[in-house]
């Protein structure tokens, strides 16, 4: 049974979990990782979800002890070192998870964790926004995660109990690596279309050139999805770009906030993964070359 979880990454999905699981979990059990300067700062300001400052437990990988659940929970440019210092929280029995974009992640954390029990991911349908140390959400969405294999396997069943007890809201899907590519086709479209051109999710839900753009890149995605295996429709795309226009029109995808913070964006994850798909497969993708030039200069 898992009892305690360790998350690496304070940005918004980070924020927006641990203030969930505070709510159902003792506070020594759930751990916020983080090095020592980080630490500081988030003592001396403070980290807040919907205007309630959240009482973490930070820990120093200097303080190390293995946990039942490791959440990374970083944007995918700091994942490297993130995994890293958290060696000292994998053992043997410590199922790790990657709450990352994208679809590289976990060959990453497998790489230089070796976990023996490595759960792939995504969360979908939550709004969280970051300002700050100021996080701001009404919809807390769903985690969905599985087995490569797809394998009923008993790390599978424990962290369904864990969340099922803590309350929060999940999938298990089918092939979990199909939902990972699925949900990458739309970042790589409303993502970089919203961020490349400055709009909010208003820009791209009426007809127009920019949501053309956007099902162009996703187009090129699925294309190039499919060539590595994981067949994606054209039901999926037109699914998500259903799901987009049912978001507020004021609202904003993840990489235009880090745009508009001046943070680096995740272009490799989109654009420099499909390019290079495209480049392996031989196949034109015009519109994440474009992409990739336009957002490469905010890194």
């Amino acid at each position: 049974m898992i009892k305690t979880v360790g998350i690496v990454g304070l940005g918004a999905l980070g924020v927006l979990y641990g203030s969930l699981l505070l709510e159902k979990m003792d506070r020594e059990d759930l751990l916020i990782i983080a090095d020592e300067d980080r630490i500081r700062r988030y003592q001396a300001e403070g980290v807040y979800a919907n205007g309630k400052k959240c009482d973490f437990r930070y820990v120093a990988p200097g303080e190390g002890r293995e946990v039942d659940l490791l959440i990374f929970t970083t944007k995918y440019m700091a994942l490297e070192d993130a995994a890293k210092m958290a060696r000292p929280f994998c053992g043997e029995q410590t199922i790790v998870m990657s709450f990352l974009n994208g679809i590289s992640s976990e060959q990453m954390l497998a790489e230089i964790l070796k976990p023996k029990r490595l759960l792939y991911s995504c969360v979908q349908g939550m709004d969280a926004t970051r300002v700050d140390r100021q996080v701001t959400y009404s919809k807390s969405g769903y985690i969905a995660f599985g087995e490569k294999d797809s394998s009923r396997s008993e790390a599978v069943c424990e962290v369904e109990e864990f969340l099922s007890r803590t309350g929060l809201a999940y999938q298990i899907p089918e092939d979990i690596r199909h939902q990972l590519y699925s949900k990458w086709m739309l970042n790589v479209g409303v993502n970089q279309t919203c961020a490349a051109f400055d709009v909010d999710y208003g820009g791209v839900q009426k007809p127009g050139k920019l949501r053309d753009i956007m099902v162009a890149a996703m187009e090129e995605a699925k294309n190039v999805a499919t060539a590595e295996g994981i067949p994606l429709s054209e039901e999926e795309l037109w699914y998500w770009v259903d799901i987009i226009d049912g978001l507020s029109a004021n609202g904003q995808p993840s990489m235009r906030q880090d745009v508009l913070a001046g943070r680096p964006t995740e272009v490799e994850l989109f654009a420099g993964t499909v390019c290079a798909m495209g480049r392996k497969h031989g196949i034109p993708v015009p519109q994440n070359e474009e992409f990739y030039r336009l957002l490469k200069g905010n890194n």
